[in-house]
């Protein structure tokens, strides 16, 4: 009589820690969804999600990555206007608005999606309140931030049922990121200057672009600052060892590559900006230009292969970042390879 006492106690005991070991934040029944999304907001849809309006091509791309794209029936102008990227996905009447801080309510509402999706730095408190007395749900995911890369593809993968993939997504990542930090671990860094699009805005600790440069074992100069617009004369006081730059003004962040005129143009201008001449990432030729299309592929993991590479080239021979960039856009996006996307070229090889 006490051993079966002693069994069914084991059961009970059992029983309520694996309940504990469940994750609270991520649910799914037969009739309903929770979740808790990139800012802490425990979220629950009816039912599995099936129709989402989505804003922000970084969003957009985290879900196209996981196969759910079908999922998806409305997106922002900024994602609708890229054409060669998404051709035959959205028709006109699918734009949910200009930008995520600039959404047409009315069409969200029309279009009748259980969820929005949108980053932290979009009008989601103001979506909220619109959309929530017709039944719309509004999640943030910040697809922006490197390091938090795991978080959303987990997230996005739990939203539409897709946990496998994104688990496979995460792998794939994970180990190149192994194998940099593995490699660079006790190799001195090198000091980079970091452009973005307009003279003199570059990163900090918070900033969207700041973990990209951190994964990539790079000494940002300006990692101690406050502010990302800066004194371009202080970068001539700092004299990195390589300049490395995303976009250009008034480039949009498109599937198609500048071309190769455009990046020597981007390339002069910083070369023949007051005293540079005398830096050494311009005497030793040490300037990695990005386009915007390239740089931002799995939250910004892209664009932390190319810059690793770029710096380490002798001690990271085994990593291939234009590999990985048509391994992104092949398989992970649909699309088919387009190369050119970075100055200088990068072979499969290299």
């Amino acid at each position: 009589m006490q051993a079966k006492i002693f069994i069914i106690l084991l059961l009970l005991l059992n029983t309520f820690f694996c309940s504990g070991c469940l994750n609270s934040k991520q649910q799914t029944s037969a009739d309903h969804l929770t979740f808790t999304d990139s800012i802490g907001r425990s979220i629950t849809i009816n039912g599995p999600v099936t129709k989402a309006v989505v804003a922000n091509r970084y969003n957009v791309e985290v879900i196209k990555s996981i196969g759910a794209l079908d999922k998806v029936i409305g997106v922002d102008y900024g994602i609708y206007q890229d054409q060669d990227a998404y051709a035959g996905c959205f028709s006109k009447n699918q734009v949910i608005g200009k930008s995520q801080n600039a959404l047409n309510y009315e069409k969200i509402i029309e279009l009748d999606p259980q969820l929005l999706i949108i980053t932290g730095n979009g009008s989601w408190e103001d979506a909220e309140k619109k959309l929530s007395p017709f039944g719309i749900k509004v999640a943030v995911m910040d697809a922006y931030y490197t390091d938090k890369f795991a978080e959303t593809y987990t997230l996005a993968g739990h939203i539409f049922g897709k946990e496998k993939e994104a688990a496979a997504f995460i792998n794939y990542f994970q180990d190149k990121l192994d194998y940099i930090n593995t490699a660079l671990k006790n190799i001195p860094q090198k000091t980079v200057y970091f452009e973005y699009k307009k003279q003199g805005t570059t990163t900090v600790p918070g900033d969207y672009f700041f973990e990209m440069l951190e994964y990539a074992h790079a000494n940002n100069i300006f990692r101690n600052a406050s502010s990302t617009e800066i004194n371009i004369e202080a970068v001539v006081q700092q004299n990195p060892d390589a300049i490395i730059k995303v976009g250009a003004v008034n480039a949009a962040p498109k599937y198609t590559p500048p071309a190769s005129d455009e990046f020597l143009q981007r390339k002069a201008e910083l070369s023949s900006r007051p005293g540079w001449d005398t830096l050494k990432a311009v005497k030793k030729d040490r300037i990695l230009l990005l386009s915007q299309y390239v740089h931002g592929g799995a939250s910004k993991l892209v664009g932390t292969m190319y810059i690793a590479k770029f710096l380490y080239p002798e001690y990271l021979p085994d990593l291939h970042p234009e590999q990985i960039f048509k391994d992104w856009v092949s398989q992970y996006q649909g699309l088919d390879y387009l190369p050119g996307h970075t100055y200088p070229a990068f072979t499969l090889n290299d």
